[in-house]
């Protein structure tokens, strides 16, 4: 549960252009998120695991967010891989490591951990290995991953028409998100083949994409990792209303750990088109975030950039927009399943199709929020 003040620009999750979950027509007492996770022992070496979410603006409130399958056999050497399947988030977040994806020092999320939540899912195969230095008496750990998946190919609509946004909203697998009333998409506009009810995770060319990672740890303090994301969606399908989307970028991470400091560094860069060749946007994002105890609790400040610059045959349709946010939390057990979080939030953004719903196009929109989270 969390209590909200909004400065903001209507919401992006209210048909609006705003860069925040909540504005002032629906800040006040709210139900963040609940989550229910549930695991099952299926084999000695085989689990189960499902994860349901409710959020308060989400119509039909409760979805599936998670549900896979991992094979997991014992090693017989430093190398131990798993294999995962099913419906599930990528490796590639060092803030969200709570139940369901959630993140634990902060309320919200960075730009990159936003999208991540609202767009991204691998619903497929994965399999990963580790080679753990400890075992070998050193101090490296090298490990990597590949994963194919379908079903992503409308992903990229809500970052190109909407762009960034700074949430922690994660979307179930089966709801539709509403995308701003912008003319162009307006039965008369030039792109009114596309419904305003983005569905992320449809299959729609019936082309499986790829993801590859690889990950470095040095004596538990250092922690590197690289990702190369490729839906290979054909971006000249729309179907039932959806376009399909090519989306393709690059990600790397790093996680530094000494004197009680955690430092937290995920950078972003990639193209997502529809259409023609080009017909798109490049996006490129990044932020930092360090966090030290203080009292009982933990203090966190995180510095996010993010930028969208549009390559698009639609003028129109204007997609290019940058901008950058701080945020500064405080976390504090008060039980062993009671804690409460505390955030300040502010976004500095400039896009100039707001102007198309009769608002400035440059918009500073600010929250502070008070969080309980109750975990049993």
């Amino acid at each position: 549960m969390r209590a909200v003040y909004a400065h903001a620009d209507q919401s992006w999750t209210r048909e609006g252009l705003g860069k925040l979950r909540y504005d002032g027509s629906n800040d006040g007492l709210r139900l963040g998120q609940a989550m229910l996770r549930g695991q099952a022992e299926l084999a000695d070496t085989v689990s189960a695991t499902l994860v349901l979410s409710a959020e308060d603006d989400r119509n039909g409130i409760v979805d599936v967010t998670e549900a896979w399958l991992r094979w997991s056999p014992l090693p017989s050497g430093p190398w131990k891989t798993s294999v995962r399947a099913g419906a599930f988030f990528s490796p590639m977040s060092l803030e969200n490591n709570g139940i369901g994806w959630t993140p634990t020092r902060t309320i919200s999320t960075s730009a990159i951990n936003s999208w991540i939540g609202e767009e991204l899912r691998t619903r497929g195969l994965e399999v990963s290995t580790v080679r753990r230095g400890r075992m070998l008496g050193q101090p490296h750990d090298v490990g990597f991953s590949a994963s194919v998946f379908d079903g992503n190919d409308a992903a990229g609509s809500l970052l190109a028409w909407r762009g960034w946004s700074i949430s922690d909203r994660i979307t179930g697998l089966s709801e539709p998100l509403l995308m701003a009333d912008l003319p162009v998409y307006r039965p008369d506009g030039r792109l009114k083949k596309q419904w305003r009810s983005i569905r992320v995770f449809k299959e729609i060319d019936d082309r499986i994409g790829f993801q590859l990672g690889a990950q470095y740890g040095y004596g538990g303090w250092l922690e590197l990792a690289a990702t190369k994301y490729d839906n290979r969606a054909n971006p000249t399908i729309i179907k039932e209303g959806q376009y399909s989307w090519r989306v393709r970028f690059e990600h790397v991470s790093a996680r530094v750990r000494a004197k009680g400091w955690e430092v937290l560094f995920q950078a972003m860069d990639g193209q997502t088109w529809m259409g023609a060749p080009g017909a798109g946007v490049d996006f490129r994002a990044w932020f930092l975030l360090a966090s030290h105890p203080v009292g009982a609790g933990k203090v966190s400040l995180r510095y996010d950039r993010f930028k969208l610059r549009e390559d698009d045959v639609v003028p129109e349709d204007p997609n290019g927009e940058h901008g950058g946010a701080v945020a500064l939390a405080y976390a504090r057990p008060l039980t062993p399943k009671l804690t409460l979080v505390a955030e300040a939030l502010a976004v500095d953004s400039t896009r100039p199709a707001r102007a198309l719903l009769g608002d400035a196009p440059h918009q500073r929109e600010s929250s502070v929020t008070t969080s309980l989270r109750w975990r049993f």
